[in-house]
């Protein structure tokens, strides 16, 4: 059975958040990442509960890694999270932050965090009966060790002594989060790594790895895999070390402590594997702001039009860059809002793997941009 991993500290790679698709010339509204959550109007929580208890009843596909706040193990105390995040259709957790936690100031609320990428739940439905993207709330129970020593007593025999609850070694690790990647599989590299087993179902895997210095991945293991047994998780194994991270953004962790990684990877069903629309870019560079205003059709601003949308449709390059850029609808259409989105999506750049767990390069992306020039327009 895998070790569970003690996080002393969670970092997080110079890489910004994934940006919507939609972009606009206004600035965002900022969100706190660390927020009380109302009581009311809330989607019920999905409940989750972690240990560091050596129980050798892992269920298959269960989390076979748990990290744990180094603080809290030291004061041997449980601790509660609440993350709200948006779970998408495939059921994967993005855009998490921290709604509550208790004890605070032990780290349980950024260890919730660097799960993240483990969490896999079952989504929301539309009226239709079919999965659709939503923010739902997920309650994360953190239970200390609880070791019992039982001494049954046999006569003359002798006394045995039974161990249970037992916790597993712990090791002090940096978990990174958000990586910045140089290099990752592609759509023909997870087509190609697809098991002959997986009966052409949608499959889900996440690896934990160790990143050397270089951004290169070492002594990876299958950290958990969905539906087990289906060869999902040799599968993942063999496309890990074709991921590579960014060694500008790498950072030394504290005492000399490793830097770990999870990556999850998902395996689209057969029939959804060919097709290589992005749906869930994570941005690395956006619209430059400056050049935005510069480009609002003039033939708008002519008639009076303030606000324009436009689609660009791009090809996702080896870097991430977007190439082939074609103009698609508008509104209003006819304007030149569409021909603008194509110059401004040429400047974007995004990160290698997917929010979805999923590869981008080679992929088509529909990028929707606003353009606004009365500030009070949104």
């Amino acid at each position: 059975m895998l070790l569970p991993i003690l996080a002393a500290a969670v970092v997080a790679a110079a890489a910004p958040q994934a940006a919507p698709a939609e972009v606009s010339l206004l600035p965002p509204k900022t969100v706190s990442p660390l927020v009380v959550m109302p009581q009311a109007n809330k989607p019920p929580p999905a409940d989750i509960t972690l240990s560091v208890n050596n129980d050798d009843t892992v269920p298959d596909g269960g989390q076979r890694v748990t990290v744990w706040p180094a603080a809290a193990v030291e004061r041997d105390a449980d601790g509660k999270v609440t993350l709200t995040c948006f779970v998408d259709v495939h059921g994967l957790a993005e855009r998490c932050r921290v709604a509550w936690e208790s004890p605070q100031g032990l780290g349980f609320g950024a260890a919730a965090l660097a799960l993240q990428p483990t969490l896999k739940l079952t989504p929301a439905k539309g009226s239709d009966g079919q999965p659709i993207g939503a923010e739902m709330n997920l309650a994360m129970v953190f239970r200390a060790p609880d070791t019992q020593i039982d001494i049954n007593h046999a006569g003359d025999v002798g006394a045995g002594v039974s161990v249970k609850g037992n916790p597993m070694d712990l090791r002090h690790v940096v978990m990174m989060s958000h990586p910045v990647w140089v290099k990752a599989p592609s759509f023909d590299d997870l087509a190609r790594a697809y098991p002959s087993r997986g009966d052409g179902q949608e499959g889900y895997a996440v690896v934990h790895c160790q990143v050397e210095r270089i951004g290169v991945m070492k002594k990876c293991f299958v950290a958990k895999e969905l539906p087990a047994g289906r060869g999902f998780a040799k599968a993942a194994m063999d496309l890990v070390y074709d991921f590579k991270v960014s060694p500008a953004v790498m950072q030394y962790a504290p005492h000399g402590d490793p830097i770990e990684i999870d990556i999850p990877i998902r395996f689209p069903a057969r029939a959804a594997i060919a097709d290589r629309t992005v749906t869930a870019p994570s941005w690395l560079a956006g619209v430059d702001p400056e050049a935005a205003p510069k480009l609002f059709p003039p033939e708008a601003a002519a008639k009076g039009v303030t606000s324009g949308r436009g689609i660009a449709k791009c090809v996702v390059a080896p870097d991430g860059s977007m190439t082939a850029c074609a103009p698609e609808s508008a509104d209003p259409d006819g304007l030149g809002f569409s021909e603008a989105a194509v110059k401004l999506a040429s400047t974007m750049r995004m990160n290698l793997w997917s929010s979805d767990a999923e590869p981008v390069e080679g992929g088509v992306v529909h990028v929707a941009i606003r353009l606004n020039l009365d500030p009070t327009t949104r």
